[in-house]
């Protein structure tokens, strides 16, 4: 056994003496895991992993929207859940109302990759202009020269209830007002397969779900789609196009990123409180570095990131 597994399974071992003398057992039961569709694949192979280690626990990952995953924690329907934002203000007063215990842990940074058809010249975008597309203030692409298209621009989104409508609407841009979508996706891959088939359209995923492999059929569309660099300009007013990889998501420097966590809602530790341990713990780190994230605890063993 590898050095680094050896430690991660020591480490959870010890969590589990501790909690065996409260009278609870985090090395068996069930458990429900609800993600957010476009991290879902990265869960099932944490979910996985974890079997390997653990496995008379019964781990269910199911794909969900974020805000639902939040709503049924807050419901008490399930005692963990893996979202791609923190818990807002009302749902942190819905927990406090309902005198839940909700453990919260950063577990990885990712970041949301703009995305064109490759007919469009645009290589890269500015906040700005993206912000000016989300408002509607650009409707054209004429109004975009590089871009050497003249139609409307079609913004295909996922739904509001969903962390990356979040993520841009609330969190990047503080939008006052909806955003008004050509397309509404029902999924991070549905936006990808319509971008590759709309010339005109513009659209934004996360990185993961960018380079998820376990879409065979998006493996052809991702053929007709190209990501953008986005534009950044210094205090010294030098601008520098950036690109998405898992390097500059480390150093920041990518403005699209933001983190991913874990909660759980147990009122004793068991599987949820040992499946999150896991999750931070080294092993489950080492499944966000190679994925092309950025794990929260760096596996101190492979520090090597990758820039494309």
């Amino acid at each position: 056994m590898k050095p680094a597994v050896l430690f991660s399974i020591l480490v959870m071992l010890s969590v589990i003496g501790c909690t065996k003398r409260q009278g609870s057992d985090i090395r068996s039961g069930m458990l429900t895991v609800l993600a957010t569709e476009s991290h879902l694949p990265l869960v099932q192979q944490l979910v996985a992993d974890y079997h390997s280690v653990f496995p008379e626990v019964v781990v269910t990952p199911q794909g969900t929207t974020t805000r639902a995953a939040i709503v049924d924690m807050v419901n008490d329907s399930v005692h963990c859940v893996v979202v791609d934002r923190r818990l807002n203000e009302e749902e942190r007063s819905a927990i406090e109302s309902a005198k839940l215990k909700v453990i919260e842990t950063e577990i990885a940074s990712d970041g949301l990759a703009v995305l064109v058809h490759p007919s469009n010249r645009l290589s890269v975008i500015s906040m700005e202009t993206l912000k000016a597309i989300l408002v509607g203030k650009t409707a054209l692409w004429n109004t975009v020269p590089e871009s050497k298209l003249h139609g409307v621009i079609e913004l295909c989104l996922t739904g509001k209830n969903s962390g990356l409508y979040e993520l841009l609407t609330r969190h990047f841009f503080k939008l006052k007002n909806d955003v008004s979508l050509a397309a509404m996706a029902s999924s991070q891959q549905e936006i990808i397969e319509y971008v590759a088939t709309h010339p005109e359209a513009l659209g934004v995923v996360s990185f993961a779900a960018w380079k998820d492999t376990t879409h065979p059929a998006n493996a052809s569309a991702k053929k007709n789609v190209r990501p953008l660099d986005l534009l950044i300009t210094s205090s010294e007013g030098v601008q520098t196009a950036v690109r998405l990889n898992q390097r500059n998501i480390y150093d920041q420097t990518y403005p699209l990123t933001y983190s991913l966590y874990i909660y759980t809602s147990e009122q004793r530790p068991g599987p949820a409180y040992g499946f999150s341990a896991f999750v931070a713990g080294e092993t489950g780190q080492r499944v966000f570095l190679y994925a092309g994230l950025v794990p929260k605890t760096m596996p101190y063993r492979t520090i090597q990131l990758t820039q494309e």
